[in-house]
């Protein structure tokens, strides 16, 4: 018995988190995988005829355009998506300061609010003031 043991190893392949990585490496694989496969049946027709082989090699030249085209509409899809995003969050923080703007304004119209109530109770106090003098003189204009 060895005191050595062996570990499996991983695939060697290194995800971002999000798997792009490792999608990418697959379809990468897939892709090629499909074009041997492309390339082993050109041969194969190219022995039985020399005009059938053009033929799959002007339709392979076909897939793999459609292919590329594809992957840049995927990639153009991508950026779509984070143009989105972004503008997603400008609005969001857009709201956000409207929704602080009204509660300043509601603020401050509450606090003006209670300026004018305490301006009246100052002025109704003001008034019972005077009413309470002229109450006096008049009662002191009597005792005399």
């Amino acid at each position: 018995m060895s005191y050595f043991m062996t570990v499996p190893r991983s695939s060697g392949s290194i995800s971002d988190g999000n798997g792009k990585k490792k999608k990418k490496k697959k379809k990468r694989e897939e892709e090629e995988e499909e074009e041997e496969e492309e390339e082993e049946e050109e041969e194969e027709e190219e022995e039985e005829g020399e005009g059938e082989g053009e033929e799959r090699r002007e339709e392979e030249e076909e897939e793999e355009e459609e292919e590329e085209e594809e992957e840049e509409e995927g990639e153009g899809e991508g950026e779509g998506e984070e143009e989105e995003e972004e503008e997603e969050e400008e609005e969001e923080e857009e709201e956000e300061e409207e929704e602080e703007e009204e509660e300043e304004e509601e603020e401050e119209e509450e606090e003006e609010e209670e300026e004018v109530e305490e301006e009246e109770e100052e002025e109704e106090e003001e008034e019972e003031e005077e009413e309470e003098e002229e109450e006096e003189e008049e009662i002191s204009k009597i005792d005399h």
